[in-house]
This record gives C-alpha cells, structure tokens and sequence, in this order.
C-alpha cells in the first residue's frame, strides 16, 4: 500500500502551517506534526511521502534538530521540503546537507509547485544548481556568497582539502576556485578533484586576481570552464556561473 504520510516539522503551529495541513488533507494524504528533537527522534522510521520543514523566526536556535535532521536523513534516505524565507534557509544550510533537500520554496508559497513536489517527490522540484567556493579569504567568500545566494545553493571551502570533503558530501554543480592559496595552490586543489569520480567533469571556474599570462597559460592547460578576476562585476559573474551550468 503507498504510504501517503506527511512528517511536517515545525516548533509552533500557526494558522498558515494549519492552512497547509488542510491542503495536504485535501490532496488524500495524512499529515501530522513534529515539534522537536525528541520527536523527530521517535518518528524518525516511519515510512512518509514526504518531510516538511516549515521555518520560523527561531530556526538559527535550532542547530540540534537540524544536525538531528540531517542525520537522520542521511540513515534512513529521507529528502526534505523546505519553507522559509532566503535568509532562514541559508541558516538553516549551515546545519544542513544540501543534498538531502528536495525543494526549497520562498513564501508566499507557489502552492501547485509546492504540492507537487510533495506528491511526486524531489525530482519535480525546481531545484537550484550548488555552486562551492573554495576560496582562504573569508572576506572573498562571503562578498561571493551574496552574489550568488538569490539564485544558488552556495556552499564554501577554506581550501583544498575542505573542497574535497565538501564534494565527497554532497553534489555539486559548478566549482568557483581561487588561484594562490597557501599549502595547497588553486590548480593543485583542481587536480584532486578531477580525481574524484564526481570531478571528472565537474566544471572549474577561476576567481582569483592573478591576471599574469604565466599564471593564466598554466591554468589554461587544467582545461578550465572559466578564468575570471576577484574584481569581476556581480553582473558578469552571474552570467559567466549562468553560462557555464548551461553548457554543462
């Protein structure tokens, strides 16, 4: 028989999350709320149709339950249906394994997206392209993190090895990299990921201010999808990441 159950997560019910539950009912299915840690924990293997989390004001204090979330998402392959604004999901990303979401979606809700992400499942979800940034300046990865935040799923890397940790996690859809970094260099870092077997072809885009021709004739034969400068406009940077996820 098709399990037609629906966990949906939240820590206080209010009328739009009850508004939702209706509408969920509507649609033949069964769902039922979760309020914390513990009862995540007791649900946890249950077989569901479907996870919501439905976020609020409170989520940057809920680092447990997401750490909790995650786990258990990863035990039992479970996916979650996110609500919330932009900036509670990129909280919320920073306790969370972006593999294990199977749509975002912003309110007010587009409710037939959202429904049928529900109902068929995370391969219906417009999902957005991950781009990783592996850059040893926070300050760099954070000003390119704001750029692409609207429109990607950003994750970051201090360096190589924190790259390669982070692409043996979770996929990833495009690589912005920086040239010169201290212990491990920007084409050393693209060298181990074209060891993975999820780098092979995995595109590589530059950021980086080394605009010297040796630097850029020595990155060129890595076969790069890109070379772009730390002073590149927001503009041209979205357009270059836009073009090169297209072509990919």
């Amino acid at each position: 028989m098709e399990t037609t159950r629906v966990m949906f997560i939240c820590t206080k019910e209010t009328l739009i999350t009850n508004g939702l539950m209706t509408k969920l009912k509507k649609e033949g299915l069964e769902p039922y709320y979760v309020y914390n840690v513990e009862q995540l924990i007791e649900h946890s293997e249950e077989e569901h149709c479907a996870v919501i989390y439905y976020m609020d004001d409170d989520v940057s204090e809920l680092s447990e339950l997401h750490f909790t979330l995650d786990e258990l998402c990863t035990k039992y392959r479970k996916k979650v249906v996110c609500v919330g604004s932009q900036e509670q999901y990129n909280i919320f990303l920073g306790d969370f394994t972006t593999t294990h979401v199977a749509g975002f979606f912003e309110r007010p809700l587009n409710m037939e997206l959202f429904l049928k992400c529900v109902l068929d499942g995370p391969s219906s979800a417009n999902r957005k392209k991950r781009v990783l940034i592996v850059d040893d300046d926070v300050r760099q990865r954070q000003l390119v993190r704001e750029m692409l935040k609207g429109k990607y799923d950003v994750s970051m890397a201090n360096g190589g090895p924190q790259a390669i940790a982070v692409l043996s996690a979770q996929d990833c859809d495009l690589v912005l990299l920086d040239y010169e970094m201290p212990i491990v260099s920007g084409p050393q870092v693209m060298e181990m990921i074209r060891s993975l077997p999820q780098g092979k072809d995995l595109p590589v885009v530059f950021l980086t201010g080394k605009n010297d021709e040796a630097s850029i004739r020595s990155v060129m034969e890595l076969h790069p999808a890109g070379y772009l400068l730390k002073s590149v406009s927001e503009a041209e940077l979205l357009k270059k990441v836009e073009t090169v996820l297209a072509e990919a």
